[in-house]
């Protein structure tokens, strides 16, 4: 129970991925790595749950997955540079309204931390986004990075099948992309 005599329920819900197989292979960026890394697309079938009880079937979905995070190659993990900026304008007005209002005797500790606290964070972010170089974007990292130009499977070692402009393993069905 909490401080009004409610009772709070946490619920416990996600994502089972049933049935994994692999599909294709890349050579990719991976934003959580930061380095050129080999990505594996995989085919799941996804299934809503909630307190571990399976309940809403999602269907089957494609997921690009890094071989050695094992996560989501271009998913930023990082804080963008414009919430950055928008954090320095949100620290500035927090200074100047706690400078325009007097201080009250009930929160004095708190009126001057956010006094000194908030001019002082905003002057160090704005320190560490002037200094720092904007990162180059997803595009440009992966103009730099050659296709896989594998001739043999990595994942069973069969030779692949070269048809047209696509190459695919006859022993796993993995895609070169």
């Amino acid at each position: 129970m909490n401080e009004r005599g409610w009772t709070v329920l946490h619920i416990v819900y996600g994502v089972y991925h049933w049935r994994a197989k692999r599909l294709a292979f890349r050579n990719d960026y991976c934003l959580v790595c930061g380095a050129a890394r080999r990505s594996v697309q995989i085919r799941t079938f996804d299934v809503g749950h909630i307190f571990w009880i399976p309940i809403l079937p999602g269907g089957f979905w494609r997921h690009w997955i890094c071989t050695v995070c094992g996560r989501d190659p271009h998913v930023n993990t990082k804080t963008r540079r414009g919430f950055k900026w928008a954090g320095v304008f949100i620290l500035l007005l927090f200074a100047a309204l706690f400078w325009a209002e007097p201080v009250t005797p009930d929160f004095v500790a708190g009126t001057w931390t956010f006094r000194i606290g908030a001019p002082a964070g905003a002057v160090l972010t704005l320190v560490y986004l002037l200094r720092t170089a904007k990162e180059p974007s997803l595009k440009a990292r992966l103009a730099m990075i050659p296709p896989a130009a594998d001739t043999v499977c990595p994942f069973c070692g069969t030779p692949l099948l070269v048809l047209a402009s696509r190459c695919s393993c006859p022993g796993c069905g993995v895609v070169r992309s």
